[in-house]
């Protein structure tokens, strides 16, 4: 039984590690640095922060943007990267995206990059109602007006240093899990010695 409860205060810690309630659409809008639907065409789990916490890496083709202005372009495709932590099911605030899927995704600006998590109104686009598209819209137009623009442009020249800053702290993490491991390994060599020999000095 006592197990039984053990799992259970396991599970009920992780679907609540991360609580957040989510803003109004139009609060959503004023606090975004990026707001567009998108398609997942590519998906990196081999990121770090500078924290060296897991962070993944979603590729987005644009289908259409709320903070920007796309060029009259249609033969050409624009494209972006959004950074999430690790998942909700172990206790973080991350988004799970699905590769080919389509998302209205809101996103901020932090050192990393573009950023997003649950406690934003990021959502698969199947669920999202109708009036939050038109919603969107109306926002978007009277932004634009304002000329207000936050990110101009989706050609980054900074994402190819971002991309080598991201290899130098993946490889701080992985020396950091491989001492960690061969630490507990040591530690389960002593434990299984100091057992074996308690048990002849019996």
């Amino acid at each position: 039984m006592k197990y039984i409860f053990f799992l259970l205060f396991i599970f009920s810690s992780s679907a609540f590690g991360c609580s957040c309630l989510r803003s109004t659409i139009e609060d959503s809008f004023k606090i975004s640095d990026a707001i567009f639907i998108g398609k997942v065409i590519a998906i990196d789990s081999t990121k770090y922060d500078y924290s060296s916490n897991k962070v993944f890496a979603y590729t987005f083709e644009i289908e259409k943007d709320f903070k920007r202005e796309l060029p009259k372009q249609t033969s050409k495709k624009y494209y972006t990267t959004i950074y999430t932590p690790l998942g909700s099911l172990f206790g973080g605030c991350g988004m799970t995206f699905n590769l080919n899927e389509s998302y209205l995704v809101y996103g901020y600006r932090t050192s990393l990059g573009v950023d997003t998590n649950i406690c934003t109104r990021t959502d698969v686009l199947k669920d999202v109602s109708i009036n939050e598209i038109n919603e969107l819209e109306k926002l978007k137009k009277e932004f634009l007006a304002s000329n207000e623009i936050i990110l101009p442009s989706y050609v980054d020249d900074d994402l190819e240093v971002l991309s080598k800053e991201f290899d130098l702290y993946q490889l701080t993490a992985e020396r950091k899990e491989k001492f960690y491991w061969i630490g507990l390994g040591v530690l389960g060599i002593l434990f299984i010695v100091s057992l074996i020999f308690n048990f002849r000095k019996k």
